[in-house]
């Protein structure tokens, strides 16, 4: 890259939203006979699809008008789904099957696999068709013109020391200019959510609400019979007032992937979710699926489920924000690949129309709104807008509000149902102290959380500036005090640990899931970009 570029339109991140709108728009003008405009994207993972992580069972509709008959055949994809299962998990040992997988859960056919590698295979198509994708690079900054407007971007300088200083091998960071960026970061990303906060781009409820999702890959024995079977969970060992459940994916006929999302809304500061999911796994019904077998691979990453009243504006003057940066999930069926599709060809469809007119500004970036409430994703979210928040009260009731938003296609209730920032949410230490930790035996497929770390391929160069701050000390004692320090029990990735009293941090470790973002009750940690190519290596998640 040069050290200074400039294109038509920057995508930054090359996730599945940004895939889609670089795709869908260089085919629909193509398709046209127009002149192609530069296309760049900028990914900050080493490789394409080494920060993706997902479950994943796919919507086709995603696809429909984007991916030709085909591209969906060839598609990296193993398996479709062929026996589907609903289990209520009452207690470590008890579970109930429900007689019927409820309508809005139902996938039977439906493609399931690694978003890694479909991520993979989405470049491969974009780059065929003429767009740029520079890997290692991230992006730290948007940059601004005297009017406010959004005109590119800059990233960060590589080769800096721990102390900030120029080593051998440093590289400047470089300004990408553009007439539009598009911000397809994925949930919680932090130039996403500072653009939202400069712009006042709120959503109806103000903050969104995130589950931390915990995944592993299982080598199992060989059982062609199991393949593309599928089981979702819910109750245990999430608490009766926390949202929270499983899946278990038979991806291949010796592959299995098992995650546990729990809500960062909890209560308890006792809580580690990465324990939670140990324990999920030792649970009958669970562990029958992956008996024999050997964890592989492991990731993390927060997930949107605040829905449709936390999905803030999409457009700012200069650029449009796409997939999970923008809350697309449904909260009910845990599922945003296709939405997030869905939304890169409302941009496409939006930024076509500016080239063809050569005016992108504000006025002429405005549609993308109207074009991304009339796909059938967004309809999806109205449907379930207030399933969230009963959860969050009693397990019982957001099993019962689920069911008639569903019936009801979300008339009921028609106001907007509050939910309460997840950092405000943690309760102080009862009586002060922490309850002794749970230890579990390590197994093949239940490893020790460094274990986990390992396997996610998580490197760092540590001569550099950490890149996760506490900015303020005697802030964080008093949240030891009160709080018993949940940075060491609600990180996936062991970065946070108490000596003698002081919080310490590892970033050498860190899964860039942005829990602590969230879920530190003073927002008192500050979690900037380390230098690109580092953090995990997912390669099949």
């Amino acid at each position: 890259m040069a050290k200074k570029l400039e294109t038509d339109i920057l995508c930054i991140g090359a996730g599945i939203a940004s895939l889609s709108t670089a795709l869908s728009l260089l085919r629909t003008l193509k398709a046209q006979g127009k002149k192609l405009p530069r296309v760049t994207i900028v990914e900050k993972s080493r490789s394409i699809g080494n920060h993706i992580l997902s479950g994943a069972v796919i919507d086709p509709e995603g696809f429909e008008g984007l991916l030709t008959p085909e591209e969906i055949a060839k598609m990296p994809i193993e398996a479709r789904v062929t026996k589907e299962s609903f289990h209520m998990l009452f207690n470590k040992k008890i579970a109930m099957k429900i007689p019927w997988v409820p309508p809005m859960m139902q996938a039977h056919g439906f493609p399931v696999g690694s978003l890694t590698k479909l991520t993979q295979y989405f470049a491969q198509l974009c780059e065929k068709e003429g767009a740029q994708i520079f890997t290692s690079f991230a992006v730290t900054e948007l940059i601004e013109d005297a009017k406010g407007r959004i005109i590119g971007a800059r990233t960060g300088a590589k080769g800096v020391d721990r102390d900030g200083k120029p080593k051998e091998n440093h590289l400047p960071g470089e300004a990408i200019y553009a007439k539009t960026v598009v911000l397809g970061e994925g949930g919680c990303g932090i130039l996403t959510e500072k653009l939202i906060k400069s712009k006042g781009l709120y959503s109806l409820r103000g903050d969104q609400s995130y589950a931390l999702g915990i995944k592993e890959v299982i080598e199992v024995p060989a059982n062609e019979e199991r393949a593309g079977e599928i089981d979702h969970t819910f109750g245990y060992p999430a608490d009766w007032s926390t949202y929270g459940g499983g899946f278990v994916y038979h991806v291949s006929a010796t592959q299995v992937m098992i995650c546990y999302a729990y809500a960062l809304d909890y209560t308890q500061p006792e809580k580690d979710p990465h324990t939670l999911f140990r324990l999920f796994k030792r649970h009958p019904s669970v562990a029958q699926h992956i008996a024999g077998g050997k964890s592989v691979a492991y990731g993390a990453k927060v997930i949107p489920e605040g829905g449709y009243y936390s999905v803030p504006e999409v457009v700012a003057d200069g650029a449009l924000i796409v997939g999970d940066g923008a809350g697309l999930v449904d909260t009910l069926r845990i599922k945003g690949v296709h939405i997030s599709m869905q939304s890169g060809v409302a941009a496409a469809q939006t930024l076509a129309a500016c080239w063809n007119a050569n005016d992108f500004s504000y006025e002429a970036l405005k549609p993308y709104t109207k074009r991304l409430k009339a796909t059938s994703g967004w309809k999806q979210l109205r449907r379930v807008k207030n399933v969230r928040a009963p959860f969050s009260t009693f397990l019982g009731l957001g099993v019962m509000s689920a069911g008639l938003a569903w019936a009801l296609k979300g008339l009921l209730p028609f106001w907007m149902v509050k939910m309460s920032p997840d950092h405000e949410e943690l309760h102080p230490l009862k009586g002060g102290k922490l309850p002794p930790p749970q230890s579990l035996p390590a197994t093949p497929t239940s490893p020790d959380r460094l274990t986990d770390v390992f396997m996610s391929g998580t490197i760092h160069d540590e001569d550099q500036p950490c890149h996760l701050k506490i900015k303020d000390r005697a802030t964080c004692r008093e949240c030891l005090l009160k709080y018993g320090a949940p940075c060491q029990r609600f990180c996936p990735a062991e970065v946070y640990r108490v000596e003698e009293g002081h919080v310490h941090i590892d970033f050498s470790n860190c899964l860039h899931c942005k829990t602590c973002q969230v879920k530190d009750p003073y927002l008192n940690i500050e979690w900037n970009f380390p230098q690109g190519g580092d953090g995990p290596r997912y390669t099949r998640m």
